[in-house]
């Protein structure tokens, strides 16, 4: 009998595909031996496919109590046909065939089986674990207890990627619940010299006793509060931006908007939702900014010593494009259906200047090719959708000086100067989230 293989692709390929995921998230397409599958189950409306001998390192030095779990793709199916999907795929296996791949792919929409359902993103998950876990928690393992006391910062371990600026709840410990937040210590690798510093209206510090979904403290920003750095942080290249949010205080008088997180101090940079009105920067005499719920959009600083003036880069997250997952960004209004007040976004741009903007869950809902020098010669500084140039970071919830953050209660934001990949991103989301996450 001929060899058979399964064929799995959940996403067009692109810059941020990989070869592992502990999450599901970057591992666009797979195809594995069918002597590699090990056993099928089934829960509703989907089926679970577990295969041996995926894991792509010939050595793993794990640790007493770790374990690298088997690969496990799950395929959506019809409700009420799971265990017909798994009898139809062990007859195929079980058969000379005159076709010998078993398919299962969203972006043609086509599968060898009819009872699969392959008609969006969410109906293949991949993962292929790069990480152990913790076979006592069956959560990704830290290693040991050095390794995770020195890689873990206010509860999120971040393995080798340690941030260089984390402003955190810890942060905050010492400012009773409605008290002015007048300085926010970096808990970051960079040090002291990247504390914040309230600059605009009162942030006070929020905790359940006021915002009863919040889990843990907050300091308010947004509509007319903010932070300045002590020093302004520049990065040129790749990086990774995470954020922990709290919408629910916005009163129906207030516009929603995520707006500008950060920004720099002349008003060029900003990101990482809204938009200016016209191709300038924003100002306190000049502040013509739009707040937008579904945008993902971003300008930096400056190339070569030229401040970047172009309209910034932009895409919608609710258009499931390049294998996006379609995700708007949650009401904060408790009677809308999608109500989630707590949220985690993580902003990263690679080695080649592609933006990248992942949820709570990981997922990436929106991405940005690259436009720079690199791909475009011809651009200059008023060129509109550039992303290139530095990232300034000099606010929180600013930038020139004026706040254009929509209302917003400010768990944590951090900066890791590099990017984290994908697979990464998620599970720092997840971890995010988790602690952060609606109660």
């Amino acid at each position: 009998m001929e060899r058979k293989f399964f064929f799995f692709r959940r996403e067009p390929e692109s810059e941020t595909s990989a070869s592992f995921s502990d999450t599901g998230v970057g591992l666009s397409t797979i195809a594995i031996p069918s002597e590699n599958l090990t056993f099928i189950t089934a829960g509703k409306k989907k089926v679970i496919f577990t295969f041996k001998d995926c894991n792509g390192f010939d050595d793993s030095n794990l640790i007493e109590g770790e374990s690298v779990p088997k690969a496990t793709i799950t395929v959506s199916c019809k409700e009420g046909e799971e265990a017909g999907l798994i009898e139809d795929v062990v007859n195929f296996m079980s058969r000379n065939t005159p076709k010998n791949i078993m398919k299962f792919d969203v972006v043609s929409g086509q599968s060898t089986f009819n009872k699969a359902v392959v008609d969006s993103l969410e109906d293949i998950v991949s993962v292929v674990p790069s990480t152990p876990i913790n076979t006592a928690t069956k959560e990704l393992s830290k290693g040991d207890a050095t390794k995770e006391a020195a890689q873990t910062i206010a509860s999120i371990y971040f393995n080798e990627s340690k941030p260089i600026i984390d402003y955190n709840h810890e942060g905050l410990s010492a400012f009773a619940n409605g008290a002015s937040v007048t300085a926010w210590a970096n808990a970051g690798t960079a040090g002291s010299n990247y504390d914040l510093t309230n600059n605009l209206g009162t942030t006070n510090a929020v905790t359940d006793a006021t915002e009863s979904t919040l889990i843990e403290k907050a300091a308010t920003i947004g509509s007319s509060e903010s932070f300045t750095l002590n020093n302004s942080y520049t990065i040129s290249d790749d990086y990774t931006i995470y954020v922990a949010i709290n919408t629910n205080g916005i009163s129906s008088s207030e516009t929603y908007g995520i707006g500008a997180i950060f920004g720099d101090a002349g008003g060029y940079a900003f990101g990482f939702g809204g938009r200016p009105q016209e191709d300038n920067r924003i100002t306190a005499s000049n502040n013509d900014f739009h707040l937008s719920r579904n945008l993902f959009c971003v300008r930096h600083s400056n190339f070569g010593g030229e401040n970047l003036s172009g309209y910034p880069a932009f895409v919608s997250t609710i258009d499931p494009l390049d294998g996006t997952k379609s995700f708007p960004i949650p009401d904060p209004d408790p009677s809308a259906s999608n109500f989630e007040p707590n949220n985690v976004f993580i902003v990263r741009r690679d080695k080649n200047f592609n933006m990248y903007l992942h949820n709570r869950d990981g997922d990436i809902i929106a991405k940005i090719p690259a436009k720079s020098t690199a791909t475009d010669p011809s651009i200059v500084a008023s060129s509109p959708g550039r992303t290139d140039g530095n990232l300034d970071l000099n606010g929180i919830g600013e930038t020139g000086g004026e706040s254009i953050s929509g209302k917003l209660y400010l768990n944590r934001f951090g900066v890791i100067n590099r990017d984290v990949g994908p697979n990464e991103a998620a599970n720092l989301a997840r971890q995010l989230f988790k602690l952060y996450g609606r109660k």
